[in-house]
């Protein structure tokens, strides 16, 4: 899979400060992957220090991550809080 922006919802906030909430099958790893959120930079104003809470495996094993968004020249990475 990939990124769907149908799955991400913004929860509220404003850019560097910004909460957003999204679902995918897709593992941890390939969602926190750099890339993966470029289309939220242009559709969702996705910016550095915006937050995601990741709930991936989404219908066979759940997991819930929080993921920092780092934004530079229209390429975003995320890392994941511990």
């Amino acid at each position: 899979m990939s990124y769907d922006s149908q799955n991400l919802r913004l929860i509220g906030g404003v850019p560097g400060q910004q909460l957003f909430l999204y679902r995918s099958g897709d593992a941890v790893e390939a969602v926190g992957g750099s890339g993966y959120f470029n289309q939220a930079v242009e559709h969702y104003n996705l910016t550095t220090g915006d937050i995601v809470l990741a709930v991936t495996g989404y219908g066979t094993a759940c997991v819930l991550d929080a993921l920092v968004a780092t934004v530079a020249d229209g390429v975003a990475a995320t890392t994941r809080l511990s």
